[in-house]
């Protein structure tokens, strides 16, 4: 359906629809594969986001950060298949480490771990695949040099995790970003955010979408709003110059830790630029990709 509604002599071909409350209704083959892809696309994030949340978790639970590489291992069906690339690839991004996600399989007759695996190549480590390979525990790596599925039999996988930690004792996986541009909390531009926030056709392959560091915010109790208070809750930082910093996917304790009642809590923040646009109004956002807490204080004047 969506490869024929690229085609512009089907485009317009008018077919029955599909859309909940019009039974009876006619549409154009375009429209109903718009609708389409969006609710799969709409349902792939919902699964993708469920996923990350769950493996979140673990992740705490188990301290699995103390190793140099993530890995996860989950019991037989845990995740649709469908959506462990993808989820690999938010945890990749997040922790800025080689990522496998493993589910519990028999093969040959024997436990084992396979899953997805996704490398950092950003890293020292800029070929996860070999560097799997070559540890000799491994029975699968099949793909590209940071994507590509993994096997490992149970036997060899806590082997394999102390060998990793022993081999990459020396590279530090700690998160760090390459910014663009570096401000102040008094001397960031809001017409720069603006300007590189209009222009998302620009970013892609080979060509990141621009990082923007603010160092030394104090954040006070009026700067500070928590946006919504449901399973994800929003945190907005608004600056003196109108620079409005958008945490998504926070917490109510992230929101308790920055506030202060009577003091100000120091931040240095990274994030990409964003123009806001509402009923007409423009305003420079920045979506905060990470965060640091520099100092707290208990009064502010």
């Amino acid at each position: 359906m969506l490869f024929k509604s690229m085609l512009p002599w089907e485009a317009n071909t008018l077919i029955p629809s599909t859309k909940r409350g019009c039974k009876g209704q006619m549409e154009t083959l375009l429209e109903q594969a718009l609708r389409t892809c969006t609710n799969v696309k709409n349902r792939q994030t919902k699964t993708r986001d469920a996923g990350v949340e769950a493996i979140y978790e673990i992740i705490e639970r188990d301290r699995l950060l103390e190793n140099k590489l993530l890995i996860i291992r989950l019991a037989a069906g845990a995740l649709d298949p469908g959506v462990t690339g993808l989820i690999a690839n938010e945890l990749m991004s997040e922790f800025q480490r080689p990522v496998a996600i493993l589910q519990e399989r028999e093969y040959e007759g024997k436990k084992a771990w396979m899953g997805s695996a996704r490398g950092y190549e950003k890293s020292q480590l800029n070929n996860f695949r070999q560097f799997c390979i070559d540890s000799g525990f491994v029975f699968q790596a099949a793909g590209h040099a940071n994507a590509f599925g993994l096997g490992i039999y149970d036997e060899n996988i806590d082997d394999f995790i102390r060998w990793s930690n022993d081999e990459l004792e020396d590279i530090d996986f700690s998160p760090s970003y390459k910014v663009d541009f570096i401000y102040q909390a008094n001397t960031a531009r809001p017409q720069t955010i603006l300007d590189l926030g209009d222009h998302h056709e620009l970013w892609g392959q080979n060509i990141d979408e621009p990082l923007i560091a603010i160092e030394h915010i104090l954040v006070t109790k009026d700067m500070l709003t928590l946006m919504s208070r449901d399973k994800n809750p929003t945190i907005k930082i608004t600056l003196p110059n109108g620079i409005s910093c958008i945490k998504f996917k926070a917490s109510e304790d992230e929101y308790n830790k920055l506030y202060s009642e009577t003091g100000c809590v120091t931040i240095n923040i990274v994030g990409r630029p964003e123009v806001n646009r509402y009923y007409g109004s423009v305003t420079p956002q920045l979506l905060i990709t990470d965060y640091e807490i520099v100092n707290k204080q208990a009064y502010y004047f």
